[in-house]
């Protein structure tokens, strides 16, 4: 049986398992008072992983990138191109989870803090990748450009990443020692990340195979 035909459903099924844990009343997140931080802290249940999956989509951009420029070759190409357009989604719902959690944590939408704003310029660049290829009509030259871009604006990523530990920041730390606690809630929080990674995977699928279908109706 295909991949590319198993892939979507067992997307789905453990999508579905991952939203039923998110609210499950074990996966309710406590401060380190005991009391309960409410409801809406559960959000970081997506907003975690969508930030995962953005880092993941433009290493892939990166990597792409790179071979094309090292071997050449259109899947290369339409590899990186594919894995922009879902990471800038991705990226651009990282940043709307983070506001809404800002307004519940702090009171605010926005304010710039370090890991905010690294994220906002990681969806810029990647946003300006997209314009870039969109303004080239030469494809040789739109792959060369691109593939370049690409590879210098990954700079991004370990700049997001790393901008808790680079400067001064109130942005919650997840994954340090006393973070997130529990085995429910971590086991609810490895759940949806696989259950997006998956997701990420079947869209980047389906959208290289319509970049695909679309070179060959242009050559015909």
């Amino acid at each position: 049986m295909e991949v590319k035909k198993v892939l979507p459903w067992a997307t789905l099924a453990i999508m579905i398992i991952a939203i039923c844990l998110v609210f499950h009343p074990a996966s309710a997140v406590y401060g380190p008072g005991g009391e309960t931080l409410g409801n809406y802290y559960r959000i970081f249940y997506f907003h975690v992983p969508l930030a995962w999956v953005a880092y993941l989509a433009f290493f892939v951009v990166f990597i792409s990138s790179f071979r094309y420029l090292q071997k050449g070759g259109q899947k290369w190409d339409v590899f990186a191109l594919s894995s922009a357009e879902i990471g800038v989604i991705f990226c651009g719902l990282v940043l709307v989870t983070g506001m809404i959690w800002a307004k519940s944590t702090w009171g605010v939408y926005w304010i710039w803090d370090p890991r905010l704003t690294t994220s906002l310029v990681l969806w810029l660049l990647y946003a300006a990748y997209l314009m870039v290829r969109s303004a080239i009509h030469e494809p040789e030259r739109k792959a060369r450009l691109s593939s370049v871009f690409g590879i210098v604006a990954f700079v991004g990523v370990p700049l997001s990443y790393l901008s808790i530990h680079l400067w001064s920041t109130i942005h919650p730390e997840v994954f340090k020692s006393g973070g997130i606690k529990g085995e429910f809630i971590i086991s609810a929080l490895v759940v949806n990340l696989v259950a997006f990674t998956l997701l990420y995977t079947s869209l980047l699928l389906m959208r290289i195979d319509v970049e695909r279908m679309s070179e060959k109706a242009q050559s015909i």
